[in-house]
């Protein structure tokens, strides 16, 4: 019994051994995965669709909807607002009124300069009397002093005394246009408690209320703006100097303002203002432009995110800007006599046109084929272009295999 259960002991495996099976197999089973784990597939280009349409070149900037015409209505008076007739929004006529300063002071003082003109035209009867009297009596005593009755010396009194009745007369008659005058300032200050409005319009800002108190001693204070007619409004726009260059009149104004993103707003620039404004060490210029605001959606003060067309070229063939920066990648340094295999084909001749040359890559069979084109306007999005190329071609933008190194190549013109 014993020779067999000793050969049975020498086929027994060691621990070893059966951890030294264990990783070869499991050594085996990575390679064979390894080997039938799918290649790797060539990085995809991205690709774009050559298009047919518009390139609108524009200046964005920002500005502000104002009234075409506002005017602030103010008092040259001081006095106390009795009453206010109109409000906010309110539509006014020219002439209608608006508000009411407290007269009584100046109905005082008209009252006075009434009685002042009164009195004054009591002097002048008085003086004229006096004036006709002393004339009179001049001529009584020249009579008499040609007769030898009166000494000459008499009548160089009473010729004094006629000529001083004379300046009593014109003094009243100056005191009292002096009265007239005043009377008609104070008819003048009366009439303007009463304030009304100087044009048709709409009120945009009141700033008074009944009972309060308003000083006009050095400056007409403002209690009213209006704005003439908001049926047009007009853009006040903000532009840097290194694109005002391209503003001139006429030119189309696209906006919109965060009151209603969805709708687009249309108008043209009227002015290009020559004095520039200064914020921060930004040199920026006003430019105005007028539009329609038929239904009055748009209101004074709001935002306008805007667009001044530059120019505008219709039905051309347009690709998007990053497929004019789009290379392939670099390829290896080839030794000497080996053949470039694969490498794209050679571009025609560069074209000339009126915008530089440059150049894109279509996708053709699979591979990118090099195409010389003709550059004209961008809009920073999509650029015009003219060459061999037709409409719904694709044009890679991006992606593709990489260069030496890993990354994949895209540079400049």
């Amino acid at each position: 019994m014993s020779p067999p259960t000793a050969a049975r002991r020498g086929f027994r495996l060691s621990r070893g051994q059966i951890i030294a099976l264990v990783v070869v197999g499991l050594l085996i089973a990575a390679m064979v995965a390894c080997q039938m784990r799918p290649k790797p597939v060539a990085d995809p280009y991205r690709t774009a669709n050559i298009e047919r349409g518009a390139i609108v070149k524009a200046v964005a900037a920002s500005g502000t909807l104002q009234a075409l015409i506002t005017v602030d209505v103010g008092s040259q008076i001081s006095g106390q607002i009795t009453d206010i007739k109109v409000d906010y929004n309110d539509q006014v006529r020219k002439g209608q009124v608006m508000a009411i300063i407290d007269p009584q002071t100046y109905q005082s003082r008209l009252a006075q300069g009434q009685a002042d003109v009164s009195a004054g035209e009591a002097l002048i009867a008085q003086a004229e009397a006096q004036a006709a009297n002393a004339r009179a009596d001049y001529e009584r005593k020249k009579t008499l002093v040609a007769q030898g009755i009166y000494s000459p010396s008499t009548l160089d009194q009473s010729k004094a005394a006629f000529l001083n009745t004379d300046a009593a007369v014109a003094s009243a008659r100056a005191r009292l246009a002096q009265s007239r005058a005043a009377l008609n300032s104070t008819r003048v200050d009366l009439g303007r408690t009463t304030i009304v409005a100087p044009i048709d319009g709409v009120v945009v800002d009141r700033k008074v209320s009944p009972g309060q108190t308003v000083a006009a001693s050095f400056t007409a204070p403002v209690l009213f703006t209006l704005a003439q007619d908001l049926s047009k409004l007009q853009v006040k726009i903000s532009v840097d100097e290194a694109d005002v260059g391209q503003v001139h009149e006429g030119q189309t104004v696209r906006f919109t303002v965060d009151a209603y993103p969805d709708d687009n707003f249309q108008g043209v620039v009227t002015q290009v203002r020559k004095q520039p404004t200064i914020e921060q060490n930004v040199v920026a210029y006003t430019v105005i432009a007028v539009a329609d605001n038929p239904q009055k959606k748009l209101l004074p003060g709001m935002t306008a995110n805007t667009d001044i067309v530059i120019e505008t070229h219709s039905n051309v063939l347009k690709v998007p800007a990053g497929a004019l920066r789009w290379k392939p990648p670099t390829p290896p340094t080839l030794k000497p006599g080996q053949p470039p295999g694969g490498s794209p084909p050679p571009a025609a001749a560069p074209l000339r046109g009126k915008g530089r040359t440059g150049t894109v890559y279509v996708l053709r069979a699979g591979k990118p084929v090099k195409v010389a084109v003709s550059v004209g306007g961008t809009d920073g999005t999509f650029s015009e272009i003219a060459g061999a190329l037709q409409a719904n071609e694709k044009v890679i933008v991006g992606g593709g295999p990489k260069g030496r190194g890993g990354a994949q190549i895209s540079i400049g013109n």
